[in-house]
């Protein structure tokens, strides 16, 4: 094949001690040297090797003027305020209305509406961008002119670099019009593998020979990866495919392309009879003639898709005998729990494929893992990790894990502190990027999952009290729960929490109306910042076998109910109202929640429970003794009566196992006519705070005799407290209502509510 000739924008960069030439619009591919054309030249061979791989790069001819500028900003040296004159070089390319600008020697981007304006604009940036005190050591460098005759200052350009390559016709350069099936379900792997910023997997060297060296064996040759979610299986699969576009994998596969596919785009758009498999006789075709290796990253997608009773075995049963052959080579992975489901359905697939186990990291390579990481993240957004950061983000999600392994939550957590806080195009005196500090990973661990500061990290004030008030204004007369929760938050402040059990779990008992929900709803709200981490269930709907199914899925391919809402959201408070109400079939999988922090759903994945707290209410022996929603206050003596009383009840309706793994049961007191007193008005409060109100600046009060009244309607022996809101709603919401229509222009008033012959009645004071 003939040599194709590219022309490509490039920057050279001359300073006193080196040269510095790069790719002028993707940054991604640079070279330095001693001179000029040394540099020039590793680029150019750099930029032919990639050409040979993606001959579509650089393709599209960038338009672009230069500009040498002159910028004007203060510095500040010592006690001295002095006027900095910088010689910056500026590529600005027009936009659709104005131009995009970018600095190469301060790696600052902005526009400009017009190129009149390019130097008073880009002093204005620069002036954001650096600190005032920062300024003379750092900018001081590019006081000097651009001239080539200048040699303390840099000489820098942008010119036209020619290539000469010979796009490499073999198996991984296929275009689209030769793999048209390919192109359509998959992608690509090895161009994408060489960007600069592509995920890469470290610390996994064996792992990834021992990948390399199945591949390049003539017989079985197909590979499962099976480790816990997080551990990096599709890393190793990345680096895999790095190196073989960088032509560092054995000779069996050197420029073999991977293709990365799922099962679903394998079925998307496929509407007819028979459409699907003649999609997948048509890839097994592009793979066999082009040798790629295909990289499927759920195998438990890929085994059920087009999975029914005609056709049990889908796409797994046309895939299989290619794979025996040798003709189809793939890479798949699993988390353990799925494989023996896996080879309940498809035992000949799973056989074909030679298993490798990818392990969770220990917290020392996992560090090492985070220093590489650091380069990544300061190419993308300008900051870097130090050794006490690193250290508290191992800290932080190995104290409160989530649902996957390490390297992946750490991973996560560096990714989204440097994306919060990027700083591209600031360095300090001695040439370093902005650090990120332990501080910004627990911000951004706060952030991400709800915690309070004071939860998660030591030096933060933290006062028991404050926690005890917190529940007190929301939670009224039920000392023994509001402990329970304070107990909670202390054991988790202290980091005393079980790493393999959720965060607490309980059992409240107690009649209707008394604030079992109320204490969970406070318990999300103060942990989590939001209510609505509470993921509430009503267990009267799982009374059958059925329905019990769907809290973890009923049948293969289902996911669960509970399984689903704990997944997207691990960072939660679990509510099990009812739960008495139940089926048997959910005690038994609420044994292994309880006592393993974690649940299996239908389709094999397994969820942690240990970010969560279960919370389950009961009313079994409310209709007992002293169980009344609103009644007297109990003596000491008559407290420990109902305290056995509840016990008692627990105790002869639950299994001793299941009674066993719940960490406080904990029986809630009866109403009393001072709590009663102030329920209403908390519930008052909230109603006259209400938006119409404020917006009025409307001031309502209601007289004693209608919070009476109201004690009187709203309470119930048996409901508790749980008809307040509704009698709140008729006999205050819906006066005022009707008070407000009626006076229109109302504004800055204070109104007083009555009641006067049993009849609600608003006035002006």
């Amino acid at each position: 094949m003939a040599k194709q000739l590219r022309t490509i924008d490039i920057l050279v960069d001359k300073t006193e001690h080196f040269v510095y030439a790069q790719t002028l619009f993707d940054s991604d591919y640079a070279a330095i040297a001693a001179t000029e054309k040394e540099a020039i030249e590793q680029l150019g061979r750099l930029l032919e090797s990639l050409l040979e791989v993606d001959p579509g790069m650089g393709a599209v001819d960038t338009e672009y003027i230069s500009r040498n500028i002159k910028v004007e900003i203060p510095a500040a040296t010592g006690s001295r305020l002095v006027n900095l004159e910088l010689n910056l070089f500026a590529v600005c390319e027009p936009l659709t209305s104005g131009y995009k600008v970018w600095l190469p020697q301060l790696q600052l981007r902005y526009r400009v509406e017009s190129l009149e304006e390019l130097e008073h604009v880009s002093a204005e940036w620069v002036r954001d961008a650096f600190p005032m005190d920062r300024r003379a050591n750092y900018l001081q460098r590019f006081t000097h002119p651009l001239s080539a005759g200048n040699e303390r200052g840099s000489r820098i350009k942008a010119e036209k670099l020619e290539i000469r390559f010979r796009p490499n016709k073999p198996k991984n350069t296929e275009d689209e019009l030769s793999t048209p099936t390919l192109s359509t379900v998959g992608e690509l792997l090895n161009p994408r593998m060489l960007k600069r910023d592509a995920p890469r997997a470290y610390e996994r060297r064996a792992e990834v020979q021992t990948v390399l060296d199945y591949l390049s064996e003539s017989q079985e040759r197909s590979v499962l990866l099976t480790g816990p979610q997080g551990a990096g299986k599709t890393a190793v699969t990345y680096e895999v495919a790095y190196r073989i576009a960088k032509g560092e994998a054995p000779e069996r596969l050197q420029n073999v392309p991977i293709w990365q596919i799922s099962g679903g785009r394998l079925l998307a758009g496929m509407r007819f009879l028979g459409q699907w498999q003649e999609r997948v006789l048509a890839l097994l075709e592009e793979v066999k003639e082009v040798g790629a290796i295909l990289f499927a990253e759920n195998l438990i997608e890929l085994l059920e898709t087009s999975g029914n009773d005609k056709h049990s075995q889908g796409i797994p049963g046309m895939l299989l005998p290619h794979m025996l052959s040798g003709d189809l080579v793939i890479i798949t992975e699993a988390r353990p729990e799925q494989i023996a489901r896996a080879e309940q359905s498809h035992p000949g697939f799973l056989r074909a494929l030679r298993r490798l186990s990818i392990d969770p990291l220990q917290p020392s390579a996992c560090d090492k893992v985070l220093d590489r990481l650091s380069y990544r993240l300061g190419r993308q957004y300008g900051v870097r990790l130090t050794s006490e950061t690193r250290e508290q983000v191992l800290e932080l999600v190995g104290r409160f894990k989530g649902v996957a392994a390490l390297p992946g939550p750490a991973v996560d957590l560096a990714e989204r502190m440097a994306r919060t806080n990027a700083k591209p195009g600031i360095v300090d005196e001695d040439g370093e990027r902005p650090a990120l500090t332990p501080s910004h990973a627990i911000d951004a661990y706060a952030s991400m999952t709800g915690l309070p500061r004071p939860l998660i990290d030591p030096k933060t004030p933290f006062q028991r009290q404050d926690v005890i008030t917190h529940f007190d204004r929301a939670v009224f007369d039920q000392p023994e729960g509001i402990q329970a929760m304070v107990e909670l938050v202390t054991t988790m402040r202290a980091g005393l929490n079980s790493p393999e059990r959720p965060l607490g779990s309980f059992l409240f008992l107690g009649p209707t109306g008394v604030g079992k929900t109320q204490t969970a709803l406070t318990l999300a709200q103060y942990l989590f910042g939001n209510k609505d981490r509470l993921i509430r269930f009503d267990m009267s709907e799982y009374q059958d076998a059925w329905s019990a199914g769907r809290l973890v899925g009923r049948y293969q391919g289902e996911q669960g109910e509970l399984v689903r809402r704990v997944r997207e959201q691990p960072f939660s408070v679990i509510l099990l109202d009812e739960i008495e109400k139940a089926h048997s079939n959910v005690f038994d999988f609420l044994l292994q929640a309880l006592g393993e922090g974690r649940l299996t759903d239908g389709i094999g994945q397994t969820v942690t429970l240990t970010s969560a707290v279960i919370i389950m209410t009961s009313n079994l022996g409310a209709g007992g003794p002293s169980s009344l929603g609103f009644g007297q206050r109990s003596s000491e003596v008559k407290r420990n009566a109902e305290v056995a009383h509840y016990t008692s009840a627990v105790e002869n309706y639950f299994r001793p196992e299941f009674v066993g793994r719940i960490d406080k049961i904990i029986p809630f007191r009866s109403l009393s006519q001072r709590t009663a007193r102030r329920l209403v008005e908390k519930a008052l409060e909230e109603a006259f705070a209400r938006e119409g109100l404020v917006r009025r600046r409307l001031q309502v009060r209601a007289s004693d005799d209608l919070i009476e009244h109201l004690i009187t309607i709203g309470f119930d022996e048996k409901y508790g407290a749980r008809p307040l809101r509704q009698t709140v709603e008729n006999l205050v919401t819906t006066p005022l209502a009707k008070f407000l229509a009626a006076n229109v222009n109302i504004q800055n008033t204070a109104l007083i509510m009555d009641l006067k012959d049993n009849v609600v009645a608003v006035s002006s004071v």
